[in-house]
Protein backbone atom coordinates (compact mmCIF):
# COMPACT_ATOMS: atom_id res chain seq x y z
CA UNK A 1 0.00 0.00 0.00
CA UNK A 2 1.22 3.56 -0.54
CA UNK A 3 2.72 5.53 2.29
CA UNK A 4 -0.14 7.39 3.98
CA UNK A 5 0.65 10.29 6.28
CA UNK A 6 -1.57 10.95 9.28
CA UNK A 7 -2.74 14.53 9.53
CA UNK A 8 -2.27 16.00 13.03
CA UNK A 9 -5.94 16.74 13.45
CA UNK A 10 -6.81 13.06 12.94
CA UNK A 11 -5.32 12.17 16.31
CA UNK A 12 -6.27 14.68 18.95
CA UNK A 13 -4.09 13.72 21.90
CA UNK A 14 -0.38 13.30 22.20
CA UNK A 15 1.08 9.84 21.85
CA UNK A 16 2.46 7.66 19.07
CA UNK A 17 1.17 8.71 15.68
CA UNK A 18 1.00 6.06 12.96
CA UNK A 19 2.14 7.22 9.53
CA UNK A 20 1.67 3.95 7.66
CA UNK A 21 1.92 0.19 8.03
CA UNK A 22 2.67 -2.68 5.70
CA UNK A 23 2.93 -6.43 5.21
CA UNK A 24 5.66 -8.18 3.21
CA UNK A 25 6.10 -11.70 1.89
CA UNK A 26 9.68 -12.07 0.66
CA UNK A 27 9.01 -14.93 -1.72
CA UNK A 28 11.56 -13.78 -4.32
CA UNK A 29 14.51 -13.48 -1.88
CA UNK A 30 15.46 -10.19 -3.54
CA UNK A 31 16.95 -7.78 -0.96
CA UNK A 32 14.98 -4.59 -0.59
CA UNK A 33 17.19 -1.53 -1.04
CA UNK A 34 18.80 0.31 1.86
CA UNK A 35 16.17 2.79 2.99
CA UNK A 36 15.07 4.95 5.91
CA UNK A 37 11.90 6.54 7.28
CA UNK A 38 11.19 9.94 8.76
CA UNK A 39 9.62 8.24 11.76
CA UNK A 40 10.67 5.26 13.85
CA UNK A 41 9.79 1.77 12.65
CA UNK A 42 8.68 -1.44 14.32
CA UNK A 43 9.27 -4.57 12.25
CA UNK A 44 7.64 -7.81 13.41
CA UNK A 45 8.84 -11.10 11.89
CA UNK A 46 6.11 -13.73 11.85
CA UNK A 47 7.48 -16.49 9.60
CA UNK A 48 10.76 -17.68 8.11
CA UNK A 49 14.09 -16.01 8.68
CA UNK A 50 16.20 -13.17 7.33
CA UNK A 51 18.89 -10.69 8.34
CA UNK A 52 18.62 -6.94 8.80
CA UNK A 53 21.59 -4.58 8.66
CA UNK A 54 21.72 -0.87 9.49
CA UNK A 55 24.04 1.85 8.22
CA UNK A 56 25.84 1.77 11.59
CA UNK A 57 26.97 -1.81 10.92
CA UNK A 58 24.56 -3.41 13.40
CA UNK A 59 23.26 -6.74 12.07
CA UNK A 60 20.31 -8.74 13.41
CA UNK A 61 19.33 -12.34 12.68
CA UNK A 62 15.52 -12.30 12.53
CA UNK A 63 13.23 -15.27 13.16
CA UNK A 64 9.53 -15.60 14.07
CA UNK A 65 8.51 -13.51 17.09
CA UNK A 66 11.46 -11.15 16.57
CA UNK A 67 10.66 -7.43 16.84
CA UNK A 68 13.07 -4.74 15.67
CA UNK A 69 12.92 -1.13 16.85
CA UNK A 70 14.57 1.08 14.22
CA UNK A 71 15.20 4.74 15.14
CA UNK A 72 13.97 7.58 12.90
CA UNK A 73 16.19 8.27 9.89
CA UNK A 74 18.28 5.11 10.29
CA UNK A 75 19.08 3.47 6.97
CA UNK A 76 18.59 -0.30 6.94
CA UNK A 77 18.23 -3.23 4.60
CA UNK A 78 16.64 -6.67 4.89
CA UNK A 79 18.34 -9.53 3.05
CA UNK A 80 19.01 -13.29 2.98
CA UNK A 81 15.27 -13.93 3.22
CA UNK A 82 13.95 -17.47 3.37
CA UNK A 83 11.19 -18.39 0.91
CA UNK A 84 8.54 -18.14 3.63
CA UNK A 85 9.80 -14.93 5.26
CA UNK A 86 6.92 -12.71 6.36
CA UNK A 87 7.00 -9.37 8.17
CA UNK A 88 4.63 -6.69 9.39
CA UNK A 89 5.85 -3.16 9.94
CA UNK A 90 4.57 0.17 11.19
CA UNK A 91 6.19 3.60 10.84
CA UNK A 92 5.27 6.17 13.45
CA UNK A 93 6.27 9.37 15.21
CA UNK A 94 6.44 10.18 18.92
CA UNK A 95 4.59 13.41 19.68
CA UNK A 96 5.73 13.45 23.31
CA UNK A 97 9.36 12.64 22.59
CA UNK A 98 9.43 10.29 25.57
CA UNK A 99 9.54 6.87 23.88
CA UNK A 100 12.79 4.90 23.85
CA UNK A 101 13.41 4.66 20.10
CA UNK A 102 16.94 3.28 20.36
CA UNK A 103 17.97 0.52 17.95
CA UNK A 104 17.29 -2.90 19.42
CA UNK A 105 15.93 -6.40 18.90
CA UNK A 106 13.31 -8.04 21.11
CA UNK A 107 12.10 -11.61 21.46
CA UNK A 108 8.30 -11.67 21.77
CA UNK A 109 7.99 -15.37 22.57
CA UNK A 110 5.50 -15.70 25.39
CA UNK A 111 3.88 -12.37 24.54
CA UNK A 112 1.07 -13.13 22.03
CA UNK A 113 -0.85 -9.93 22.81
CA UNK A 114 1.86 -7.68 21.36
CA UNK A 115 2.11 -9.85 18.26
CA UNK A 116 -1.67 -9.67 17.72
CA UNK A 117 -1.82 -5.91 18.26
CA UNK A 118 0.99 -5.22 15.81
CA UNK A 119 -0.65 -7.28 13.08
CA UNK A 120 -3.99 -5.59 13.83
CA UNK A 121 -2.30 -2.25 13.10
CA UNK A 122 -1.84 -3.30 9.50
CA UNK A 123 -5.52 -4.16 9.18
CA UNK A 124 -6.55 -0.79 10.61
CA UNK A 125 -4.23 1.13 8.29
CA UNK A 126 -5.41 -0.87 5.28
CA UNK A 127 -8.87 0.53 6.04
CA UNK A 128 -7.39 4.02 6.51
CA UNK A 129 -8.39 4.05 10.19
CA UNK A 130 -5.28 5.90 11.33
CA UNK A 131 -6.80 7.41 14.46
CA UNK A 132 -7.67 4.02 16.01
CA UNK A 133 -4.34 2.66 14.74
CA UNK A 134 -2.45 5.41 16.58
CA UNK A 135 -4.42 4.74 19.76
CA UNK A 136 -3.72 1.02 19.48
CA UNK A 137 -0.02 1.59 18.87
CA UNK A 138 0.20 3.92 21.88
CA UNK A 139 -1.38 1.22 24.06
CA UNK A 140 0.83 -1.49 22.55
CA UNK A 141 3.93 0.61 23.20
CA UNK A 142 3.04 1.04 26.86
CA UNK A 143 2.58 -2.72 27.06
CA UNK A 144 5.93 -3.20 25.32
CA UNK A 145 7.61 -0.99 27.92
CA UNK A 146 6.18 -3.15 30.69
CA UNK A 147 7.26 -6.30 28.84
CA UNK A 148 10.82 -5.00 28.51
CA UNK A 149 10.92 -3.99 32.15
CA UNK A 150 9.75 -7.47 33.18
CA UNK A 151 12.43 -9.00 30.97
CA UNK A 152 15.05 -6.92 32.77
CA UNK A 153 16.14 -4.77 29.85
CA UNK A 154 19.25 -2.93 30.93
CA UNK A 155 20.53 -5.85 33.00
CA UNK A 156 23.36 -7.80 31.42
CA UNK A 157 24.10 -11.47 30.97
CA UNK A 158 26.98 -12.48 33.31
CA UNK A 159 29.16 -13.33 30.31
CA UNK A 160 28.56 -9.86 28.87
CA UNK A 161 29.38 -8.26 32.20
CA UNK A 162 32.71 -10.11 32.26
CA UNK A 163 33.51 -9.35 28.61
CA UNK A 164 32.66 -5.66 28.98
CA UNK A 165 34.75 -5.42 32.12
CA UNK A 166 37.75 -6.78 30.23
CA UNK A 167 37.18 -4.47 27.26
CA UNK A 168 36.69 -1.32 29.30
CA UNK A 169 39.59 -2.02 31.67
CA UNK A 170 42.09 -3.42 29.18
CA UNK A 171 41.20 -1.91 25.80
CA UNK A 172 44.85 -0.84 25.47
CA UNK A 173 46.02 -4.47 25.50
CA UNK A 174 46.42 -6.73 22.47
CA UNK A 175 43.95 -9.62 22.80
CA UNK A 176 41.85 -11.58 20.35
CA UNK A 177 38.20 -12.54 20.60
CA UNK A 178 39.36 -16.11 21.20
CA UNK A 179 41.35 -14.85 24.20
CA UNK A 180 38.32 -12.94 25.42
CA UNK A 181 36.00 -15.94 25.04
CA UNK A 182 38.43 -18.15 26.94
CA UNK A 183 38.62 -15.62 29.76
CA UNK A 184 34.81 -15.56 29.89
CA UNK A 185 34.76 -19.39 29.73
CA UNK A 186 32.46 -19.56 26.71
CA UNK A 187 32.85 -20.31 23.02
CA UNK A 188 33.55 -17.55 20.52
CA UNK A 189 30.21 -18.31 18.83
CA UNK A 190 28.26 -17.86 22.08
CA UNK A 191 30.14 -14.66 22.88
CA UNK A 192 29.31 -13.33 19.43
CA UNK A 193 25.66 -14.35 19.83
CA UNK A 194 25.31 -12.55 23.17
CA UNK A 195 26.87 -9.34 21.86
CA UNK A 196 24.74 -9.30 18.73
CA UNK A 197 21.55 -9.94 20.67
CA UNK A 198 22.25 -7.13 23.17
CA UNK A 199 24.12 -4.55 21.07
CA UNK A 200 23.46 -5.51 17.45
CA UNK A 201 27.19 -5.92 16.69
CA UNK A 202 29.84 -8.51 17.44
CA UNK A 203 32.41 -8.28 20.28
CA UNK A 204 35.26 -7.24 17.97
CA UNK A 205 33.20 -4.35 16.59
CA UNK A 206 32.27 -3.37 20.13
CA UNK A 207 35.93 -3.37 21.20
CA UNK A 208 36.79 -1.14 18.26
CA UNK A 209 33.98 1.23 19.33
CA UNK A 210 35.44 1.31 22.86
CA UNK A 211 38.92 2.05 21.52
CA UNK A 212 37.59 4.73 19.20
CA UNK A 213 35.75 6.43 22.05
CA UNK A 214 39.03 6.58 24.01
CA UNK A 215 40.94 7.72 20.93
CA UNK A 216 38.56 10.65 20.43
CA UNK A 217 39.16 11.75 24.01
CA UNK A 218 42.95 11.48 23.68
CA UNK A 219 42.93 13.41 20.41
CA UNK A 220 41.46 16.37 22.27
CA UNK A 221 44.69 16.55 24.27
CA UNK A 222 47.48 18.16 22.18
CA UNK A 223 50.11 16.60 24.47
CA UNK A 224 49.58 13.24 22.77
CA UNK A 225 50.81 12.68 19.22
CA UNK A 226 49.01 10.26 16.89
CA UNK A 227 51.47 7.45 17.57
CA UNK A 228 50.88 7.74 21.32
CA UNK A 229 47.11 7.77 20.84
CA UNK A 230 47.40 4.57 18.78
CA UNK A 231 49.50 2.84 21.46
CA UNK A 232 47.28 3.95 24.34
CA UNK A 233 44.16 2.61 22.62
CA UNK A 234 45.50 -0.87 21.88
CA UNK A 235 46.68 -0.56 18.27
CA UNK A 236 50.03 -2.12 17.46
CA UNK A 237 50.96 0.24 14.63
CA UNK A 238 50.07 3.81 13.81
CA UNK A 239 49.12 2.89 10.24
CA UNK A 240 46.59 0.30 11.43
CA UNK A 241 45.14 2.81 13.90
CA UNK A 242 44.74 5.45 11.19
CA UNK A 243 43.01 2.96 8.88
CA UNK A 244 40.63 1.85 11.61
CA UNK A 245 39.89 5.40 12.72
CA UNK A 246 39.13 6.51 9.17
CA UNK A 247 36.93 3.47 8.55
CA UNK A 248 35.00 4.22 11.76
CA UNK A 249 34.70 8.01 11.43
CA UNK A 250 35.16 8.66 7.69
CA UNK A 251 37.94 11.07 8.60
CA UNK A 252 41.58 10.73 9.64
CA UNK A 253 42.70 11.28 13.28
CA UNK A 254 44.56 14.45 12.25
CA UNK A 255 41.50 15.93 10.56
CA UNK A 256 39.30 14.97 13.52
CA UNK A 257 41.75 16.66 15.91
CA UNK A 258 41.61 19.87 13.85
CA UNK A 259 37.81 20.16 14.04
CA UNK A 260 36.30 17.72 16.60
CA UNK A 261 33.03 19.65 16.93
CA UNK A 262 32.33 19.20 13.24
CA UNK A 263 33.16 15.51 13.02
CA UNK A 264 31.65 14.48 16.35
CA UNK A 265 28.24 14.48 14.67
CA UNK A 266 29.32 11.38 12.75
CA UNK A 267 29.65 9.26 15.88
CA UNK A 268 26.29 9.89 17.54
CA UNK A 269 24.96 6.54 16.30
CA UNK A 270 27.44 4.72 18.56
CA UNK A 271 26.39 6.47 21.76
CA UNK A 272 23.68 3.90 22.55
CA UNK A 273 26.30 1.14 22.61
CA UNK A 274 27.53 2.38 25.96
CA UNK A 275 24.08 2.77 27.55
CA UNK A 276 24.34 -0.23 29.88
Amino acid sequence: MPDTELAPEEFGRKGLTVSYAGHYLFVDNVPRPMHKHRGAELVLFTRGRCATKTETGATFECTPETLLVIPPGTKHIQYDNSADCETYYVVFEDADGTADLSLRQLDLHGEPMLRRWLTDLFELCSRHEFGPASALLTAAWRHLECFEAAQGRGSLHPVLEKALSVMLDRFDEDFSMTDLAQECRVSVSLLNQLFRKRFGIGPRQFLIAVRMREARLLLLNPDYNISEVARLTGFQTINYFIRQFKAFHNVTPCRYRQDPDRYSDQIKTTVELFDF
